[in-house]
């Protein structure tokens, strides 16, 4: 069962993956979920420090002195914090509370946010813990004394001097602001990056009910229809379903696999077989379903309450739009799936809709069993088989390719510094805000608002506004209409990060308030950029940015590596490119907390003045460029020479890469820009665009 740490047992605790936390209302303080990968179990630990919630008010103690009135408050005090957009040190108040609520959540006067103008008040209070303990989801911890101890594994020397030569002899003679500061976040990034990520122990869960009504789903929250089945498949090996009889519904024929084990429940022993499922999943660390926010978890949670069974033997917690454990953790996979940044930069984009069959039929090449006719009209046994083939697929998309979805989701929680469940549900966006916010705290640098940053960018004349859009986006190059023999794509490697890191841009240092560096203006943009300090955007994203280009997308193909290192290295790389990738679409969506409308409108002119600068010296070299987007040139008949001399002209004079990405036996272009078809030497056709 699922262990819970008491005072009695907290010496000696082995190396424990922390991977998520939340706010436990009857105790009052955030409770952290570790994985044991020794005993294959989630050990709790609930914060014994104290941390209460809080937020901060540019209002002196002494004006914000009605809030002293209220019970819920605990002290109002003067602190010190680093105001980004001033460049200064500022006193501000920091108010201290009893509950999260006292501080947001409501709509009501019981929110001090409501009340009075706040900072970093919309900040979840266990993210607020994790960032004030310097406290990464996806790192090794030792509980003693009842105190957190980080623990790193020793990184091998082969894989220290690998470090030395990709990367550190690259980084040592950068001219930029901050070069020392940048070099260590480079070093955490290697430290953290390259520790090992253990296999987790998980079950996935689907369930079948009975529908009075076809092709539609029965309500989860009145849960009146019988559960009729639950399959089960799990990482070591458990294949099972639990199927409920039913006197009007013949057996059938059992033609499972015969490794999948199938027990039936008498027609009036719902509530036994109910019992026998929760305490499946308690065994478990991680459970995962399919739609289980939406459907199966609220379905059984409200099933159970209606059949009577005791809430404290209920392992299920619901939440306002998600279910989870009370002790483990629950990936919905739908939601993870939805995800664009996984759909696209993980995945391909090998599947369009987002329904288990779909998802499945893309990324595994398996699919739904269809018996042609409707659930309720099935025996016992090809419910059973339905069923489990569901809890299958939902299992395979975790494990498929060396487990790549959940180390993926390891990777990226230990880069967001974010919950592995909160990882699975939210957007790119919501894991780059979490980043920044922890480094932000981590240096005493107050969280600006958005109001504050919109005020700032109001005055800015943009003459680039184009529809809907607030800023020019990238540069498309015509296409040369017709067929193209011997195509070569030479693609600008992380173009957007490069830029950002490259030209210092971040919400703080474009058009900073430094009169004197009013003079750095950015090409193609009517802003300048700082050059006393480094930005934080420009700093995080960079080095990021620098740590997969130069290391962890060349390190999979090191020999003598294990298949374990191999794998981790490539995984690595894919979580990297999938935040990279997205980084750029997020700082320029007016949504994002942090958006500053001159970082994005910079970034884009800076993008498409390399193109242009780039197309021009090819053509000054009697290189012929054919069509470019955004990132990509494609060039016609050029030589091993001539790539050379592009790449490193590009290097030398934009700060970017310029990579040799594909050769093509021919390329057929129309007149309309993304659409085309390239044909690959082996004979394989890429469509894009056409139809």
């Amino acid at each position: 069962m699922t262990e819970q740490i008491t005072n009695n047992n907290l010496e000696n605790t082995p190396n424990l993956l922390l991977i998520s936390a939340n706010y436990n209302n009857q105790q009052k303080a955030v409770v952290l979920k570790f994985y044991d990968p020794t005993s294959h179990k989630i050990v709790l630990w609930t914060d014994k420090t104290g941390h209460k919630p809080y937020c901060f008010s540019k209002m002196s103690p002494a004006e914000l002195d009605f809030l002293s009135e209220r019970s819920d408050v605990i002290s109002i005090k003067e602190v010190m914090k680093t105001d980004p957009l001033e460049d200064k040190t500022i006193t501000i108040s920091k108010s201290l509370v009893s509950d999260p609520l006292a501080i947001g959540g409501t709509q009501t006067d019981k929110s001090i946010r409501n009340i009075v103008e706040a900072w970093e008040a919309d900040i979840k209070y266990y993210e607020n813990y994790l960032y004030d303990n310097s406290l990464i989801v996806g790192k090794y911890y030792r509980i003693e004394n009842d105190n957190l101890t980080p623990h790193d594994f020793k990184i091998s020397d082969e894989t220290r001097l690998s470090l030395k030569s990709m990367l550190w002899d690259k980084l040592g003679d950068l001219n930029i602001p901050d070069h020392e500061q940048f070099m260590r976040n480079v070093s955490d990034w290697a430290d953290l990056l390259n520790q090992p990520v253990p296999k987790l122990r998980r079950i996935s869960l689907d369930i079948e009910v009975e529908s009075e009504e076809k092709n539609r789903l029965p309500d989860a929250k009145t849960a009146e229809g019988r559960i009729t089945a639950v399959g089960f498949e799990s990482s070591d090996k458990l294949k099972q379903v639990f199927v409920l009889r039913r006197n009007d519904i013949s057996e059938g024929t059992n033609d499972l696999a015969p490794d999948i084990k199938v027990r039936f429940y008498d027609e009036d022993n719902e509530k036994g077989m109910i019992e026998d499922v929760f305490n499946l999943i308690k065994d478990y660390a991680l459970l995962i379903t399919y739609n289980g926010d939406g459907f199966d978890l609220p379905y059984l949670y409200n099933r159970a309450d209606r059949l009577g069974i005791d809430k404290n033997t209920n392992p299920l917690y619901m939440m306002r739009d998600s279910a989870t454990l009370k002790e483990g953790v629950h990936l919905d996979l739908y939601r993870t799936l939805s995800n664009r940044a996984f759909q696209i930069y993980a995945f391909g984009q090998k599947y369009t809709d987002f329904s288990l069959n779909s998802v499945a039929k893309g990324v595994l090449n398996e699919k739904k069993i269809d018996y042609g006719v409707e659930l309720n009209d099935l025996s016992l046994y090809q419910t059973a088989k339905y069923c489990q083939n569901d809890a299958r697929i939902t299992y395979n998309l975790t494990s498929f390719n060396n487990d790549l979805l959940m180390n993926l989701l390891i990777v990226i929680s230990r880069i967001a510094r974010m919950p592995i469940d909160d990882i699975s549900r939210m957007g790119v966006s919501q894991w780059i805000r979490s980043l920044l916010y922890y480094e932000h705290r981590k240096n005493g640098i107050l969280i600006p608002k958005r109001d504050e940053l919109e005020k700032r960018s109001s005055k800015v004349a943009n003459e680039s506004i184009i529809k809907d859009k607030k800023f020019r986006g990238g540069l498309v190059v015509e296409p040369k209409e017709g067929v193209h023999f011997d195509v070569t794509v030479m693609d600008f490697a992380s173009l957007y990060p490069s830029i950002i890191k490259v030209n210092n841009l971040s919400y703080e240092t474009v058009r900073c308030k430094h009169k004197e560096h009013q003079k750095n203006l950015i090409k193609g943009s009517k802003h300048w950029v700082c050059d006393k300090r480094r930005g934080i955007i420009s700093l995080l994203v960079g080095s990021l940015r620098d740590i997969r280009v130069n290391y962890y997308k060349r390190l999979p193909k090191m020999e003598g590596l294990s298949s374990d290192e191999r794998n981790l290295y490539s995984v690595v790389s894919q979580a990297l490119k999938v935040i990279l990738n997205a980084s750029y679409g997020v700082l320029g969506a007016p949504i994002f907390p942090l958006f500053f409308l001159p970082v994005a409108d910079s970034t884009a002119a800076i993008g498409r003045n390399i193109i242009t600068e780039t197309v021009e010296t090819a053509k000054n070299n009697n290189i012929e460029v054919l069509y470019g987007d955004t990132d990509s040139l494609f060039i016609k008949s050029i030589d091993q020479n001539e790539i050379d001399s592009l790449i490193s002209w590009s290097q030398k004079n934009q700060g970017v890469d310029l990579e040799l990405e594909a050769k093509y036996r021919y390329a057929v272009f129309s007149e309309r820009k993304k659409n085309y078809i390239v044909v690959k030497n082996d004979g394989q056709v890429i469509i894009k665009g056409l139809t």
